[in-house]
């Protein structure tokens, strides 16, 4: 039945045999006209019954699971990306507010995927850019056969990784088990070279004394965590800009949630990173787009008037501003936007890519 657009008139075929049933059982043309084009309607977005059964069943597993085994369904879909509507940052802290540790990649204990200790999830080295399962694997054997290694050189001459490897867990911050942050690690990493050096090989490796290295803001180590794993565990880019948005009368994705806070039609401003961007094509041009700060995610409602007015800013920022209307239907809260406005320009908002129109 959905497919009668791609398979010529056949439909109509069908249409012609109930109306003509119809009338033939007394019901006016008119009313059968229209229930054949209801049926037509339902069938640009329907499914058969078979297919919602199924679906049901998916959903009411998956939900079993989420909610006896948080930490096992979670590090399940990581292991799973790319996929689905969310992101790993999203993943993990829906993971964290359900009460499930989450600890970061690490060169000594974590693998290509993201592993269990305990109820706590380890991060794995899939999540790091620029990183292949080849050479992460190189990493794991070298660990079990060798134990702790003391320094990012022995680690190299161990593993026989290339240097690349090592300079892109150095970015991702996985040497903190060897009292080494991202800046430290990246001063090791820089001297090796894959062509064996004689000098190091004589000389026991670089020079290790980083003491000079200036230390890196917190914000800026958060923005280099969500650009090289795709998350930070350490806090959220826009809890550093909290301050300056609440200037301007912006106010966090918590207050939503309270309907004293945000009674309906009231008209706040609220900001955050962008997860997604969707625009049904059963929506009449309605645009909606999920925002996430450091309390939590905004859904907002854009009418396709204001879309088209905002549209550049809405399809192209990372980080918005959104002044609107507050809609509340129980649990659900919505925010019917009247102004977009792009925070890009703002100090370290980090290069995340949203999910658009999928």
């Amino acid at each position: 039945m959905a497919a009668w657009k791609r398979k010529g008139n056949a439909i109509h075929s069908y249409g012609k045999r109930l109306i003509d049933g119809m009338l033939a059982n007394g019901y006016p043309r008119e009313f059968a006209e229209r229930c054949f084009e209801q049926i037509k309607g339902f069938s640009e977005y329907g499914f058969p019954e078979s297919h919602a059964a199924s679906f049901a069943i998916l959903v009411y597993v998956s939900c079993w699971l989420k909610h006896h085994y948080p930490a096992e369904y979670a590090a399940a879909l990581l292991n799973a990306q790319p996929m689905g509507f969310y992101r790993p940052a999203q993943i993990v802290r829906d993971a964290q507010d359900h009460g499930v540790e989450v600890r970061a990649v690490d060169v000594h204990d974590s693998e290509w995927d993201c592993t269990l200790e305990g109820d706590a999830i380890r991060l794995g080295m899939r999540l790091v850019k620029g990183l292949g399962r080849g050479q992460a694997d190189r990493v794991v054997e070298a660990v079990r056969e060798h134990g702790v290694f003391e320094s990012v050189e022995s680690l190299w001459r161990r593993s026989g990784v290339r240097v690349a490897t090592l300079r892109a867990l150095a970015h991702a911050d996985a040497f903190t088990s060897l009292g080494l942050d991202r800046q430290r690690a990246l001063w090791m990493v820089k001297p090796l070279r894959d062509v064996e050096m004689p000098l190091f090989a004589d000389h026991g490796g670089p020079d290790d004394d980083t003491a000079a290295l200036p230390e890196a803001a917190s914000s800026l180590r958060v923005v280099h965590d969500y650009e090289t794993v795709g998350l930070s565990l350490k806090a959220h880019p826009v809890s550093f800009l909290r301050e300056a948005l609440g200037r301007r009368g912006v106010v966090p994705a918590s207050d939503l949630r309270s309907e004293l806070r945000c009674p309906p039609k009231r008209v706040v401003c609220v900001a955050g990173l962008v997860l997604c961007r969707q625009r049904p094509a059963t929506a009449s041009g309605v645009v909606f787009i999920t925002l996430e700060d450091e309390t939590g995610i905004v859904n907002l409602i854009l009418w396709s008037d204001t879309f088209e007015k905002c549209r550049r800013v809405a399809r192209l920022s990372r980080m918005l501003l959104a002044r609107g209307v507050v809609e509340r239907e129980g649990e659900v809260v919505h925010l019917h936007v009247r102004h977009l406005e792009s925070l890009d320009a703002m100090p370290d908002v980090p290069e995340v890519h949203s999910r658009d129109f999928h």
